[in-house]
């Protein structure tokens, strides 16, 4: 097996991520979202369409890849103005930074 046919049988096996956020449910319990692992082409996108902007680039990875249960897209290019501007900073943080997974803003940007 070619060393490229092992990266992308390891990339089909990484999990759907799903996490709960408290602040952003209702009666009926935290609002769920899921999240496919981010990949290196999703992360160029980010770079390009953020604009060494950091926390436009959270909003952007929510818009990008935060599901519902179905897998269909929780927020969309419309709600980028109201997550950046209408949204508690400290709770889009968190989400944004565990749909984005263990990457590291800083240690990308100086590469």
């Amino acid at each position: 097996m070619r060393a490229i046919d092992k990266a992308k049988a390891h990339f089909n096996t990484l999990e759907v991520k799903r996490f709960e956020v408290e602040e952003w449910g209702d009666e009926n319990g935290p609002l769920v979202i899921y999240s496919k692992p981010l990949t290196l082409a999703e992360t160029s996108k980010l770079f390009k369409l953020s604009q060494n902007d950091e926390m436009e680039m959270l909003a952007q990875a929510l818009i990008m890849k935060a599901l519902d249960e179905e897998g269909n897209k929780l927020f969309d290019l419309g709600d980028k103005m109201f997550l950046m501007n209408n949204v508690d900073r400290e709770v889009l943080v968190r989400v944004a930074s565990q749909v984005m997974g263990t990457f590291d803003l800083n240690k990308a940007r100086k590469k």
